[in-house]
């Protein structure tokens, strides 16, 4: 019986080694490397789709896992450099530096644990091991954590925890995504355009001759999307495609690397105090194109805190509902109406001085309806949804 416990074993074993045999390269696509505060969570930093082309000399890497234990990792003459490397000038592409040169080693599979043992053996960044980042882990061995997905197992998920302050439980997690070579790329992730409107009212001196720009987690660097206030409103617009699972974010009036511009909502409902006290606003994901309307510096809806002008407005009745007039002495020329969080939920072509709006569909709450008139003026008024 015993013999027989051994056999199925056996058979087992081979059977997970055979999901990670063969040759990976990292996945040509956004997300491929990522940081964050949490396994499966990368809002500290991750790859953009640009990546595979600026650090090619990574991506064009490969890992073959032979059948025997053993496992080496091509890198042909060039791989991506960094400057904790001694002989390393600057971050970017250059000749592999021992003993993180690739070359042969040893691992083990086993139980979603993947162990790669050897003088600068390593999966993804050869700085990450287990007890930090400085790109020498005890004893020349690090372990990870692997899944695997597709029709074929032909995506593979490396996560690995190192020793970080910010994360939970004292702990950052590196996540690496790679694709059997050979093997049809996967889709890209869903995505949706988000526009983004900042108000600038509560900046106290003067907006950045740099700019605001909307950057951080999911969105990208300090400088991933810089806005745009051509016709000097105060409002700063722009829009961009993000990845609709989506992550945190944040709002900064200026270009800064270290991030010392970007705006100040501890404490604030919008704030997530575990991730750098960056924005939710898009946390828990979207399926659509969303416009969010946003006060710099606070998670009060801009709408009531920007300037209103008089222009004999009367909306009616307040509380509504489902139907609502609207009547001015100036011609209105459209409207937009914003939920609480500052997501754009109607829009109108009115061309008139009166108009009936249908809101019945609207769910229960407070709104905000901003009213632009033909003589180029605007105003603000707020009404409440029963």
């Amino acid at each position: 019986m015993k013999k027989i416990y051994t056999f199925v074993l056996t058979i087992l074993t081979l059977g997970f080694n055979a999901q990670i045999e063969g040759s990976w390269s990292l996945n040509p696509a956004a997300g491929a490397l990522g940081v964050g505060p949490d396994s499966a969570n990368t809002s500290w930093w991750a790859s953009d789709a640009g990546a595979v082309t600026t650090r090619d000399c990574l991506f064009d890497d490969s890992i073959v896992f032979n059948s025997n234990g053993t496992y080496d990792h091509y890198m042909d003459g060039s791989t991506w450099l960094e400057s904790w490397q001694a002989g390393s000038p600057a971050e970017g592409c250059g000749t592999p530096i021992a003993p993180h040169d690739g070359g042969s080693n040893t691992y083990t599979f086993a139980n979603g644990i993947l162990t790669v043992s050897g003088p600068g053996a390593h999966v993804g960044l050869a700085k990450v091991h287990n007890g930090g980042e400085d790109g020498a882990p005890v004893n020349d061995q690090i372990a990870y954590h692997v899944t695997f997905s597709g029709s074929n197992s032909e995506i593979m998920t490396i996560d690995i925890s190192f020793p970080n302050g910010g994360g939970t439980n004292g702990l950052g997690w590196w996540r690496y995504v790679y694709l059997k070579n050979g093997a049809a790329p996967p889709p890209p992730p869903p995505s949706h355009t988000v526009t983004f409107n900042v108000h600038t009212d509560l900046i106290a001196g003067n907006v950045s001759a740099d700019g605001i720009y909307i950057g951080g987690g999911f969105v990208g660097g300090n400088d991933a999307l810089l806005l745009d206030d051509s016709d000097g409103d105060g409002v700063w617009s722009g829009s961009t495609s993000l990845d609709a699972a989506g992550g945190h974010f944040t709002i900064l009036n200026g270009n800064c690397s270290d991030w010392s511009c970007k705006e100040d909502i501890s404490g604030q409902p919008c704030a997530d105090a575990g991730n750098y006290n960056d924005r939710n606003n898009l946390l828990g994901g979207f399926s659509q194109d969303t416009t969010l309307n946003l006060q710099f510096g606070s998670c009060t809806t801009p709408s009531t805190v920007i300037n209103e002008l008089d222009n004999n407005l009367s909306l009616y009745p307040n509380p509504s509902k489902g139907i609502i007039t609207i009547q001015a002495v100036d011609k209105i020329n459209s409207l937009k109406i914003y939920n609480m969080i500052g997501n754009l939920v109607m829009v109108r072509n009115i061309s008139n001085t009166q108009s009936t709006l249908n809101i019945e569909h609207l769910t229960n709450g407070i709104y905000f309806m901003e009213l632009n008139f033909d003589n180029g003026s605007f105003t603000n008024s707020k009404f409440i949804k029963k």
